[in-house]
């Protein structure tokens, strides 16, 4: 079975899929991984049914789990509403 893939991993893909790289370039390549975010750990109480098509929606999109794409859907609404920041 393939390894999931995430969202970062797809956007890196289509970012760099018209570049080449010669036999040289390789050889010389240095690999710098960004620096992950630190996480607030969070505890809320949702909906069975909420769970349960999260983890299949997840799945259909080839996200890690569930929580990734709950994640992705707070960060979705917050980028959406902080247009109600600037304008306060």
């Amino acid at each position: 079975m393939a390894a999931k893939r995430n969202r970062k991993d797809m956007r890196i893909d289509r970012e760099t899929s018209e570049d080449t790289l010669t036999d040289g370039d390789l050889e010389s390549a240095v690999v710098v991984y960004p620096e992950r975010n630190k996480k607030i750990p969070l505890n809320m109480r949702i909906e069975p049914e909420a769970v349960e098509l999260s983890k299949q929606i997840a799945g259909l999109k080839h996200l890690d789990g569930y929580t990734q794409l709950l994640r992705m859907y707070i960060w979705e609404g917050i980028e959406r509403d902080r247009e109600l920041l600037k304008k306060s």
